[in-house]
């Protein structure tokens, strides 16, 4: 299910911040009063929530400027967002990525490498939030920023 406004709003709110037009603050409450039922909003916050320092005001171009590789990750997302692709990654639930650390350190580690196994992220393409770069092909064929108006 694609929630059209709430990735709209998504990227926009990104191309803010990665501008520098607003802050980490700005951001932070934009991103997390999006309600919506796509996977891809939850995904994507979840994973833009490692990008920025949510105790101290600042901007992406301040001390807090994405690396290379954060960068090409955040500017996928937003073409992600702009397409029409459904987000077909397994969602990791709650109570995993809750529990996860107290199993860990009640079993040495070893009662959490079957859960590690069945939740584990694999994105051997690097093609992330995309499932294949016949999808990231698709998309960036049809720009829907940048395009020209023929």
């Amino acid at each position: 299910m694609i929630d059209r406004s709430a990735r709209d709003a998504l990227a926009e709110a990104i191309r803010h911040y990665l501008a520098g037009t607003s802050t980490n603050f700005v951001f932070d409450r934009a991103i997390f009063r999006l309600k919506s039922r796509d996977p891809a909003i939850n995904a994507v916050r979840e994973q833009l929530w490692l990008i920025y320092d949510d105790l101290r005001e600042h901007r992406a171009k301040d001390s807090w400027r994405p690396t290379a590789a954060q960068r090409e990750i955040i500017l996928r997302v937003i073409v992600f967002l702009k397409s029409d692709c459904e987000y077909r990654w397994p969602t990791v639930p709650a109570w995993y990525t809750a529990l996860r650390p107290l199993v860990a350190l009640i079993t040495l580690g070893l009662g959490v490498r079957a859960l590690d196994r069945r939740f584990e992220f694999k994105d051997i393409d690097n093609v992330w939030p995309f499932r294949s770069h016949e999808e990231v092909h698709a998309a960036v064929s049809e720009p829907k920023y940048l395009a020209s108006a023929t």
